[in-house]
């Protein structure tokens, strides 16, 4: 018995292992598929499910947050600019931290859907002591520098107007309308003190003692022209103006000859290092000093994108692969539709739609199963929420084993680095197999051409990460009447049409891959007859091709396990099963039981206490039987 026990145990070992290589291979798998667009060496606190928290609440500084998605081509457009904004800003990271956290990495997932991410990139701001309970400011994104930094200073600026942020330099307009008690409330470390004139509309009082505040032989207030009664004692007619107030001295005018933040930051600068004071040290951000046409050294974003590009260009081998739409699958059923926090109304029909389309129609190795149950789980649903479908989806793939054929990665899809295509070339592969298999399926007049066309437009439109792209393509799709197919050939033609139209337009752009450029496909190589001498189209040829690449018969299964197959009776048998028993209520009730968990433990107990008073009564008729039979017998004797 001891034998057995410890062969027993080795083998539980052994499987544990296989299991945790498993796991953390696969966990690698996904984490190359979606890297972050910031590390350490950009000045952005890059925040995670971990430690943003206990990072963002209770602070004594603000934290401003891009909640992002790093295969979305807006995304990484933006990055540079956000980039650039925290090393702006740098010198500010006592008071508020610029920060980041990736919304395509399924570890977040709980977090972006906590704090309703709904489109990608969406900065929020949160408070100097933020309660748990605060989901953040949303904050407006810019094309500049300039106009987040402006924003930013607001956002502090009313920080300290409604009583926070007091350890930090004050911001707020000197309210005061004379200068005879300026010393009264200085600390006695200062010596130089500073009144920045300045326009109504303008931050560069703001910007100048942020960037300067840790001089603490310094104290800055701006004023602002609508302060008549100061700007007149002093006699200031042009802003910006400078005057300073020495200790034991009387008050000096200040030449700003270049009236920008440099230009104002360097003559304070100046001053002090003309009084003998050595400041440099304590200076966090440095400008060099230009006498004249100062150059701003901020930059746009396109500006600070301009690399040069390799001119050599690779087409890929023109087939699909069984992996790639596995993946797309998995990360838009595993990751973006659980990023919402409740799906209902519009969003709900949308998701249906999706569903169904799936469930009939995506080839997965165990005949479909898996997406009919989901998609029969949803049926009976009004509402939903993303944590609730994640949980659906988590406990059938653990249900149903080898729901996909091989490991999460990218083939056709893949790019020549890790930020380029996948995903996005993933979902358009996807359709055109859908559009296309609905089309051969259902070659007859019966069936509803759009069926798969709306299931795309629904999705992108409610669901896709990527906002600006969906934004694109919602407005495409209208131009181009998308719900005027007439027959369901000319839905694949529709949605080649379109997906040219958007190569078209992203040809050049940053998120253009070098070694697989946006062309108008099919290449000449892959369908010579697909375009006529001319060069224009023979769409006769180019269906044909359609046709033929995104069946089912032209999928190629790459470092796949097995070749999907449709359902049998059993399967069928087994989803009904599965449908009616422990998913039709995904609701939990603590230590991750569900409610037909429970119910099979009450029907346990149930059935023990029915045998225990049965064995109960039995016991008792016996112990009468015996009873009585003792009796006759002394009644004899």
């Amino acid at each position: 018995m001891e034998y057995l026990d410890v062969g027993l145990l080795l083998k539980l070992c052994v499987i544990s292992l296989i299991t945790v290589n498993c796991n953390a291979a696969t966990k690698e798998s996904y984490q190359s598929v979606t890297q972050g667009l910031y590390d350490a060496n950009d000045n952005v606190t890059v925040l995670n499910v971990t430690n943003f928290k206990s990072s963002v609440y209770k602070d004594t500084k603000g934290w401003l947050v891009e909640f992002y998605n790093s295969w979305c081509g807006f995304c990484f457009r933006f990055a540079p600019l956000w980039k650039a904004f925290a090393s702006d800003v740098y010198a500010w990271k006592d008071i508020v931290v610029i920060a980041a956290i990736d919304c395509a990495n399924d570890d977040n997932n709980p977090v972006c859907r906590e704090y309703e991410i709904m489109y990608y990139p969406m900065l929020k701001y949160f408070s100097v002591n933020a309660h748990p309970s605060s989901l953040g400011l949303v904050m407006e994104k810019y094309d500049n520098v300039n106009e987040l930094r402006y924003n930013l200073i607001d956002l502090l600026e009313k920080e300290q107007q409604e009583g926070r942020g007091t350890s930090w330099p004050n911001i707020t307009p000197y309210r005061n309308y004379e200068t005879s008690n300026i010393w009264k409330a200085v600390p006695s470390t200062v010596k130089y003190f500073f009144l920045l004139f300045e326009k109504i509309d303008s931050h560069l009082g703001a910007e100048v003692i942020l960037d300067m505040h840790k001089i603490t032989t310094v104290q800055i207030r701006r004023v602002r022209s609508d302060n008549e009664l100061l700007c007149e004692t002093n006699k200031i007619t042009n802003f910006p103006s400078l005057i300073v107030f020495s200790r034991n001295e009387t008050q000096k005018s200040l030449k700003i000859t270049i009236p920008t933040r440099e230009g104002t930051y360097n003559t304070i600068r100046e001053f002090i290092i003309s009084k003998g004071e050595n400041i440099d040290q304590q200076l966090t951000k440095h400008y060099p000093i230009e006498t004249e046409n100062y150059k701003s050294t901020t930059s746009t974003s396109k500006q600070l994108q301009e690399t040069e590009r390799p001119e050599n260009t690779e087409i890929i081998n023109d087939h699909m692969y069984q992996l790639d739409l596995e993946n797309v699958l998995r990360y838009s059923i595993s990751h973006e539709i659980p990023l919402h926090k409740v799906i209902k109304n519009e969003k709900m029909n949308a998701l249906k739609k999706y569903l169904s389309v799936l469930a009939e129609y995506f080839p997965l190795r165990n005949g479909n199963i898996f997406l009919e149950t989901i998609r029969d789980i949803i049926k009976r649903r009004d509402n939903v929420t993303g944590e609730e479908f994640s949980q659906i989806v988590k406990s059938l793939e653990e249900e149903i084993s080898s729901v996909y054929s091989g490991p999460s990665q990218w083939i056709g899809c893949k790019g020549s680095e890790k930020r380029y295509r996948g995903y996005p070339c993933g979902l358009w592969t996807m359709f055109h197999m859908l559009t296309v298999n609905y089309a051969i399926k259902n070659n007859d007049t019966d069936h509803d051409p759009k069926k798969i066309l709306e299931a795309m437009h629904g999705y992108i439109h409610h669901f896709f990460g990527c906002t600006d792209c969906a934004q694109h393509f919602v407005q495409m799709a209208s131009k181009n009447n998308i719900f005027n197919v007439s027959n369901l050939n000319d839905s694949i033609l529709w949605l080649w049409s379109a997906h040219n139209e958007v190569n078209a337009r992203l040809s050049g752009d940053d998120m253009e891959d070098p070694k697989h450029k946006k062309i108008q496909y099919p290449a000449v190589k892959h369908c010579p007859n697909c375009r006529y001498e001319n060069g224009t189209w023979n769409k006769e040829n180019v269906l044909r091709y359609l046709k033929t690449k995104y069946s089912y018969k032209g999928i190629n299964y790459q470092d796949s396990s097995n070749k999907p197959k449709r359902n049998d009776g059993k399967m069928k048998v087994r989803q009904e099963r599965l449908v009616l028993s422990k998913y039709t209520s995904t609701k939990k009730i603590g230590w991750d039981f569900t409610i037909f968990d429970i119910s099979i433990c009450v029907v346990l107990y149930v059935a023990s206490a029915i045998i225990l008073i049965l064995v109960c009564i039995k016991f008792a008729v016996k112990r009468k039987y015996r009873k009585k039979v003792y009796v006759s017998l002394l009644v004899k004797v």
